[in-house]
């Protein structure tokens, strides 16, 4: 392990930005700008840490959840292009490390992918007829309560960096 890590970093720069450079600032705008930074330096450590695990464990909620989904779209032509779309993005390879280690950016794009057909699929429950029953209500209430969930989680990464340390740009 490379020591100092990178979120010991971040948290020295975060400390000496507070502690030597902000106090030297006057005017509105600079301290302004520094605080932004201190956000922001903030986020990014909290990202390092834990966003790996954030994506792994969405991916696995996902794609149960696009499965269901796709196999309760009905049949209409715009539906159909949703459940393949669905179909393709889990069919989708899975780029790995020998060992399993998936890198952050490979774990982002697979959830970008995952969510779109998310979208798309509620965007289509959202077009039939209402009330929903069956197995559309069931994946539509599923989907629902996977964007609660999905927001709770980034509200994990944001709330703690930017939550009392004052006003944001």
């Amino acid at each position: 392990m490379l020591l100092p890590t990178s979120v010991d970093v971040l948290r020295c720069v975060e400390r000496t930005l507070q502690t030597v450079i902000e106090p030297a600032l006057t005017g509105v705008a600079e301290r302004s700008a520094a605080a932004t930074i201190g956000h922001l330096l903030r986020h990014v450590a909290l990202r390092i840490e834990r966003e790996g695990a954030m994506l792994f464990t969405e991916i696995a909620k996902l794609r149960p959840l696009l499965a269901d989904a796709a196999s309760s779209l009905p049949a209409d032509t715009e539906s159909v292009r949703v459940r393949d779309s669905i179909a393709a993005a889990l069919a989708r390879p899975r780029p790995a490390d020998p060992k399993g280690y998936r890198d952050v950016a490979s774990l982002a794009e697979e959830v970008s992918t995952l969510r779109q057909s998310a979208c798309d699929a509620l965007a289509i429950m959202q077009q039939q007829q209402k009330p929903l029953t069956g197995s559309i209500k069931s994946a539509y209430e599923a989907l629902q309560r996977y964007v609660a969930w999905e927001l709770e989680q980034e509200a994990q990464i944001i709330d703690p960096a930017f939550e009392g340390f004052g006003p944001r740009r």
